[in-house]
């Protein structure tokens, strides 16, 4: 559908609403740039047609009226010539799954009639059996030679494809073809996607401090044996190492690093590199490849209270703190107004053009106000605030059209900053059914507006096929537009699967870990068509939700939809309004079960899973199970839930099945969706209990379950102390006894470890429902002791570099992820400068009660007092602390000679004294000033790329690079493989 247009003015007097202020404004985040592309050969044969069979090109199929040409051409010898009566020409292929683009120079003499005719470059999939084609603009008329392109485009999995030249509608006149191309875009030797944080790379302090992000490895000759992934969390303005993880390298995994130690208001980079294990850590070609980075940041939950929107860990989108499942409206058309009385009488009243009272929406847009003036838009969401709705401005990119720069979203800061400190504002519209050719213009977009507006939200619906994967970083809501009556109804109905289909390849693009939402059909598609129904859009609804959308829009109450029904409002226009209201009325009033975690653990049976699709939620002692039939023919299913059953309606159906036992069953019409709302039966008889009822500080207590009847996946344990309330727990797991949910559980034991820095008191276990406070079972007292946890460190002074030794003992329950971190004496735990785990190394081993490790010091330390401490299971419990111990300066030393030296004549590097001297210390070549990172040359110790021996100190010949210009170096020496500078040589010239 048409997404532009204008708007007539009315009025003059302005109001402005503000937001609460946020005591910091958060630091949006997000993928930071595009990766760079590669690109394969050419798959398409005989691309210039130079090869001829008989007197035409080979490889590709001919017929009346396309010959060989070698007067008119582009490149090399030959062009392919169709004059009138051709027909398409074609040349097959088999692709494999990637990303392509195609392209070929075109020149026409009198071609086609506008648009209704001309010629065609085509991708297309229907020789493979697929209803799916890439075509580009129809062209005609008489033009010189130009390059046309189409793509990327996105082939999900292997097929057959062609290339065509395409004869559209019986074009009359003469059209060249040269230098056709279908290129892949070669996969990146690693890609990665942030799954968490998943909005805006905002993790809040009262979630899941883990990043994690999900990585796709295509190594190298194929050879993942010789290749780790790398994921590294580092702060973007010092260059500072936050936290850092190895993993195998596979097709596929997930990259978890420890955001716990990153501070607010600062930026930190999420980086995840292919590293190459044939060469050692730390040298200048041991990464392979490293994707983009996305900015991620720590942010006080207490913040999204005063954030206009936000999304919290289970994808749900948060407005002004609330979670909120979201219900909204497009609109065109109307004028604007800086007069709160249009704005009511417009849009609410009676007798007014919209006559929303009534429709329980909370988001609305308006294509037609992207260019209004912030007075009359401030007065407008002044208005939807009054009626519990937000705003969405428009900006946004359309078909093959890019933003348009007129609009002042994308083109005035201080429009963006205006609207974006309106509590009404929702944020931006900034993509819709855009081509994918537009995708990185979006992207910049989309950087722009979350700078300019930190807590808005941009929103992008696209068309379903797969080339809705491109768009996965560029909106923080992507969303598809599925309009399934499209011309004449076919013989059984239109294919209402496919809001389905579309729906679900969304959630696949974002791998289910960003909200997204689903447009739903309002308007008459073509003349042949009609509106939907009453039960047809109830079905699509419904559709959409099962397959997860965490919001719905109807497009449209304007132009093209259901303004253009009729002249005021006739029965039909009042009809098709009070069907919309029927509908989201109906959604709204299941808000708490829309926004419940997902619970298939109480749905245990579906006789008829492959036609039957279902969703099942769970709001106290209510069980939801939402179900649609995918199909076009009549349906039944028989549905057996975890726990007996009281009593079962069916939502807005006016009818109850009565269950026997746990087990019901229902019939479903072609397409038809149910909601069935499951009243428990029989009482709840959990219990819960805690051994041993006494432990010490730091160590572990088991809770064991049983007689639960009602289970989901996300049932949960917590530890308190007795008598705090619901949101203070201590310590907690899933029933799946691990802080990753997997199945419900009946009964079952888990143990959790007391904190060690819990006083000594009375402590109890409690046992909640579904992610939420309500308490199931509580167990009996549970007695804390303390406990006593020693650490020391020697020598008790060292200089940095230098080794010294951690001893520990008494850790009451350990964990191979205990670790040691070194700290100057007073900071915070968060600032830890070296660490190990209780394994001496930073890959987790055994657990250990006592132990001593190795430590190395780094060579960057400035003189001063420090201390070692010991924490509990990757996280910042601290169990012990060291005495003080001074460090002093690093004492290694590096020398050059001569002091000047021509490009490419050897020098000498001379050094003495490195502390604690490894076979992979190594030694660059710099220019003054540089980043410790940008050597121009480098070797070992051992005076060669190879590592042999440590030396603490000795001499090398250094080659001086001869392509290294004129000027002034120096020579610099590191530790162990990596960047943590030892010494700095003086300088020396370097002449011609």
């Amino acid at each position: 559908m048409g997404r532009f247009g204008s708007a007539v003015v009315v009025g003059v007097v302005a109001l402005f609403v503000s937001a609460p202020a946020l005591s910091q404004t958060p630091i949006a985040g997000g993928l930071t740039a595009l990766p760079s592309t590669s690109y394969g050969p050419n798959l398409v044969q005989n691309p210039g047609f130079e090869t001829l069979s008989g007197a035409l090109p080979a490889s590709w199929t001919s017929g009346g009226g396309w010959s060989a040409d070698q007067l008119v051409v582009h490149g090399g010898r030959m062009a392919y010539r169709r004059t009138t009566g051709a027909s398409t020409s074609a040349q097959t292929l088999q692709l494999k799954a990637g990303i392509y683009l195609l392209s070929a120079w075109i020149k026409t003499d009198t071609l086609g009639s506008g648009a209704t005719s001309g010629v065609r470059l085509t991708l297309d999939f229907r020789p493979g059996g697929i209803n799916a084609w890439w075509p580009s603009d129809v062209i005609n008329g008489t033009t010189d030679w130009k390059l046309y392109q189409i793509g990327p485009i996105v082939v999900d999995t292997d097929r057959t494809a062609a290339v065509q030249l395409e004869n559209y509608n019986a074009a009359s006149g003469t059209a060249w073809f040269d230098d056709v191309s279908l290129i892949q875009v070669l996969p990146a030797a690693v890609d990665a996607f942030l799954l968490y944080p998943n909005y805006r790379g905002m993790i809040f302090d009262d979630q899941p401090q883990t990043v994690q992000l999900d990585v796709t490895v295509t190594p190298p000759g194929g050879d993942f044996g010789r290749y780790s992934v790398r994921a590294t969390l580092a702060d973007e303005a010092s260059g500072q190492l936050v936290a850092q993880q190895s993993f195998p390298a596979a097709s596929h995994l997930v990259a978890a690093v420890d955001g716990s130690a990153m501070q607010s208001g600062r930026g930190y980079l999420a980086t995840v590199s292919l590293v190459d294990l044939s060469v050692p850590d730390g040298a200048p070609n041991s990464i392979v490849s490293t994707y983009p980075a996305y900015r991620v940041s720590k942010v006080a939950g207490s913040a999204r209270q005063s954030m206009n929107v936000s999304v919290d860990a289970k994808n749900r989108i948060v407005l002004k703190g609330v979670p909120r499942f979201v219900l909204g409206v497009y609109d065109s058309g109307l004028g604007y107004s800086s007069d709160p009385t249009f704005w009511e009488n417009t849009l609410w009243s009676p007798t007014g053009d919209r006559r929303m009272t009534g429709l329980g929406i909370n988001m609305y847009l308006n294509y037609h106000y992207g260019q209004a003036p912030t007075t009359a838009m401030t007065v407008l969401m002044n208005n939807l605030q009054q009626h519990g709705v937000m705003y969405l401005q428009t900006g946004n990119c359309f078909d093959k059209y890019p933003a348009d720069p007129t609009f002042p979203i994308n083109s005035s800061d201080s429009y963006v900053a205006t609207l974006g400190a309106h509590a009404g504002s929702a944020g931006y519209y900034t993509i819709d059914e855009c081509l994918s050719s537009l995708q990185a213009g979006a992207l910049a977009q989309y950087q722009r507006l979350r700078s300019l507006d930190a807590d808005s939200m941009t929103f992008g619906p696209l068309l379903g096929n797969p080339d809705i994967v491109l768009w996965r970083d560029s909106a923080d809501v992507l969303g598809s537009d599925p309009y399934p009556l499209f011309g004449a109804e076919p013989s059984g109905g239109y294919n209402l699967a496919q809001v389905a289909d579309w729906t679900a390849l969304t959630r696949t693009a974002v791998k289910d870990a960003r909200p997204f939402m689903t447009v739903l059909q309002f308007f008459k598609f073509t003349s042949q068509g009609r509106f939907p129904t009453l039960a047809e859009m109830r079905n699509m609804a419904y559709m959409a939700i099962v397959e997860g959308a965490r919001g719905l829009w109807w497009w449209s109450l304007g132009t093209s939809a259901l303004q253009d029904v009729c002249a005021g409002w006739c029965a039909e226009k009042t009809t098709y309004m009070n069907n919309l209201k029927s509908v989201v009325n109906e959604i709204a009033a299941l808000e708490p079960a829309l926004l419940a975690d997902d619970a298939p653990g109480v749905l245990t049976a579906n006789s008829n899973a492959a036609a039957i699709k279902t969703k099942v939620k769970v709001v106290g002692a209510t069980r939801y199970v939402f179900a649609y039939n995918y199909t076009r023919t009549l349906q039944s299913a028989t549905f057996t839930l975890s726990a007996a059953a009281a009593s079962i309606t069916v939502n807005a159906e006016g009818r109850t099945i009565s269950p026997t036992g746990a087990t019901f069953t229902d019939t479903f019409g072609p397409f038809a969706a149910h909601v069935y709302v499951v009243a428990n039966g029989g009482a709840d008889n959990t219990t819960l209990n805690a051994t041993p009822t006494a432990v010490t500080a730091g160590s572990a207590v088991t809770a064991t379950w049983s007689g639960m009847g009602v289970i989901t996946p996300t049932d949960w344990l917590g530890l308190y102390a007795s008598g705090t309330p619901a949101a203070a727990y201590l310590a907690w797991v899933y029933v799946s006894c691990s802080q990753t949910p997997d199945i419900g559980r009946a009964a079952g034991s888990c143990a959790l470890r007391v904190p060690a820095g819990v006083p000594p008191a009375a402590y109890e276990l409690r046992l909640f429902a579904n992610n939420g406070y309500t308490r199931v079972a509580t167990s009996g007292p549970v007695s804390v002791n303390a406990a006593t946890v020693l650490l020391s460190e020697s020598p008790t002074s060292a200089v940095a570099g230098a080794i010294v030794t951690a001893q520990w003992s008494g850790i009451a329950s350990p964990t191979a992820s205990d670790w040691i971190g070194l700290y100057a004496a007073g900071a915070p735990d968060s600032a830890y400068l070296a660490w190990v785990y209780v394994s001496c190394s930073q890959s987790a081993g055994n657990a250990a009660t006592a132990g001593s490790c190795a430590f190395r010091l780094p060579a960057t330390l400035t003189p001063g007092n420090y201390e070692l401490r010991a924490f509990a299971n990757d996280a910042f419990v601290r169990i012990a602390t060291s005495g003080l111990f001074a460090v002093g300066a690093p004492a290694a030393s590096l020398s050059e000679s001569p002091a000047s030296a021509l490009g490419g004549a050897p020098i000498t590097a001379s050094w003495s004294s490195i502390g604690s001297p490894t076979a992979t210390d190594w030694i660059g070549l710099f220019v003054p000033g540089t980043a410790d990172t940008a050597y121009l040359a480098w070797i070992y110790v051992s005076c060669s790329q190879t590592a042999l021996a440590a030396a603490a100190s000795g001499s090398c010949g250094f080659a001086v690079p001869t392509t290294l210009a004129g000027g002034t170096y120096e020579l610099r020496v590191f530790a162990a493989n990596g960047f943590t500078r030892l010494a700095i040589s003086n300088t020396f010239s370097v002449s011609r």
